[in-house]
């Protein structure tokens, strides 16, 4: 009877041992990583079966906001009716706002349009798809066939095609012709 009574106690304590003993579970972990991490992007916009812009990069993170980021370079082509590229767009890193449906391009941004032979060169820029048109508040570099402006902020179509300066500052070179980078 007495080791029946060990017993009992020794399953007793063991049970109450094992009860007070936190539960470490897969609730109490939460994963704080990326949604998703794609490699080699090639996309390509488009509307009404024509393509619009297209879009390289070798990284894309998707994050649960549904915000994208490219932490490397980021390329971007933007074409006419006819499908001819009007202009090249590169930088640096990116990052897509998905509540703004808006692009933030960062570090040694560069326009190039293709039909005006001209350059812009700036730190950063946002493009707007749905309203079509790009612009930043950083210091900028223009430089047409004659000319090279500089200025602080800027607003433009998307595709270069016009622009307009909001602080010209007075560095504007004028020559007969300019060398190509």
């Amino acid at each position: 009877m007495r080791d029946l009574r060990n017993l009992f106690l020794l399953l007793v304590l063991t049970s109450v041992s094992l009860a007070c003993r936190e539960e470490k579970t897969a609730k109490n972990l939460i994963y704080v990583g990326p949604k998703s991490e794609l490699t080699d992007i090639d996309m390509v916009y488009s509307d009404s079966a024509r393509t619009v812009v297209r879009m390289v990069t070798p990284s894309q993170i998707t994050l649960y906001s549904e915000d994208r980021v490219y932490p490397k370079e980021v390329k971007l082509w933007f074409y006419d009716k006819m499908g001819n590229v009007t202009s090249q767009i590169r930088g640096d890193s990116a990052h897509f706002f998905k509540q703004r449906n808006s692009y933030k391009l960062m570090g040694n941004v560069q326009i190039f349009n293709v039909q005006q032979e001209e350059t812009l060169k700036t730190e950063e820029f946002t493009w707007l798809p749905e309203e079509k048109r790009v612009f930043t508040e950083k210091p900028v570099q223009i430089r047409t066939k004659k000319e090279i402006i500089y200025g602080v902020g800027m607003d433009a179509a998307q595709d270069f095609t016009h622009y307009s300066l909001r602080h010209v500052t007075n560095s504007v070179l004028t020559v007969e012709s300019l060398p190509t980078d």
